[in-house]
């Protein structure tokens, strides 16, 4: 058998790659097991020590972030889907990886950003590799510092929304989002620049998306899609050539990857689009991709702002989905004066943006339909305020509503 032994636990390697943490007796790892514990205090300590794999070898990658003491607590994290999440001593956590090479980039970029001082990441300690004679090097735990306080976007920037929607002050997070991406994307891009992907192959892949979507979207959802789908094709189509560089990128970047705490943002979760395989995920690609990714999520917030009031006058839907629309426009240009302080003024082509977004929206009605269907309702609204519907049909589109919140 494939697995890694700690004292307290072991990870069980299976012949399709899953990775499974599991207890001293054998069931399903949880905080509290102690498994946490062992696989931070070999991180912190620079050394596999107490740890054993068969076949193959342990290795720790340690970045430069002072050590921290070692601690045996352990609480759990909610909010992790695709990995096990556990805080160890209340001020540290550790990713515990489910599928082989699945954070492998991740644990690249964070050691990268971490080695530069990079302050818009979470201090980050480093990774418990496993090199398997035929598999080769997969990243088994990431470990990092726990914000205190914190809250994740689709909390604060929500909020925010509906706390301006109601009379407050508008929310000046977007600028400090863009300058936030742009000062992440710099020092990606030191690592190295790639050609970018040719637009016929970025239209081709946007172009897929599109016709996923329509084959996977039903009942009204699918009607308003349908008739935008003319002009989603447009502007899919419509995506130009680029000679913006391509490199590393976050991959996954939209507001609830950032979290909040005493008016600092810190940039969480370099895993990469959970759409895509491992493979293609680790492309490089160009800075307009995140950015349209962090866009697309703005018009999500409007949707969730918009069942948290339970706004469905065209008015009110006006106001929130035109909201997103200035807010885009302050990140873009905040990113842009970031990007042209560090000496790369061209490093965003904002020509792509708008097939990008498209794409991304598209891409998340997809996500709703295979792993979150009440999720569906936000990209829904967001399409069907952002692309005109085909004045041509007879027939009258369902107008779109927020979802009735739950009873409490």
């Amino acid at each position: 058998m494939h697995e890694l032994r700690t004292p307290h636990g072991r990870i069980r390697l299976e012949t399709d790659g899953v990775l499974t943490p599991l207890g001293s007796a054998g069931e399903p790892a949880a905080a509290g097991s102690g498994l946490a514990a062992d696989l931070v205090a070999a991180v912190l300590s620079g050394a596999p020590d107490g740890l054993e794999c068969s076949p193959g070898e342990l290795r720790i990658v340690r970045t430069p972030l002072p050590a921290a003491v070692a601690a045996t607590d352990e609480s759990a994290v909610a909010v992790d889907m695709t990995n096990l999440s556990v805080v160890v001593g209340g001020d540290k956590i550790v990713k515990l990886v489910r599928s082989w090479g699945g954070a492998n980039r991740s644990a690249r970029l964070l050691t990268r950003l971490a080695e530069a001082g990079v302050e818009a990441v979470p201090g980050y300690f480093g990774s418990l590799d496993w090199h398997h004679p035929t598999r080769g090097q997969g990243t088994l735990a990431l470990v990092s510092a726990v914000v205190p306080d914190a809250a994740d976007g689709w909390s604060w920037a929500v909020d925010d929304v509906v706390s301006w929607f109601q009379g407050g002050e508008a929310p000046r997070w977007p600028a400090e989002l863009g300058r936030l991406t742009a000062e992440v994307h710099t020092v990606l891009l030191e690592a190295g620049a790639a050609a970018p992907p040719a637009a016929a192959q970025v239209r081709k892949r946007a172009s897929d998306v599109l016709d996923q979507a329509l084959s996977v979207t039903d009942g009204d959802p699918g009607l308003r899609l349908t008739r935008r789908a003319s002009a989603l094709k447009d502007i899919l189509d419509a995506i130009p050539e680029t000679a913006a560089p391509a490199f590393d990128l976050h991959g996954d970047l939209h507001v609830g990857q950032i979290l909040r705490a005493g008016g600092n943002y810190w940039l969480l979760d370099f895993d990469g689009d959970p759409q895509l395989s491992a493979a293609e995920r680790d492309l490089p690609d160009t800075a307009a991709r995140d950015v349209a990714h962090l866009a697309a999520s703005f018009d999500m917030v409007a949707s969730v702002a918009a069942k948290r009031i339970q706004a469905s006058e065209p008015q009110a839907l006006r106001r929130l989905y035109g909201w997103s629309r200035d807010a885009t426009g302050e990140m873009v240009a905040s990113y842009r004066e970031a990007a042209r302080e560090a000496g790369v003024p061209d490093l965003l082509d904002e020509a792509m943006l708008p097939g990008l977004i498209a794409e991304q929206l598209l891409r998340e009605l997809i996500y709703a339909h295979r792993f979150l269907p009440r999720w569906g309702y936000a990209a829904d609204g967001a399409i069907t305020h952002r692309f005109p519907p085909d004045q041509t049909s007879q027939h009258k589109e369902p107008a779109w509503t927020p979802p009735a919140l739950p009873r409490t």
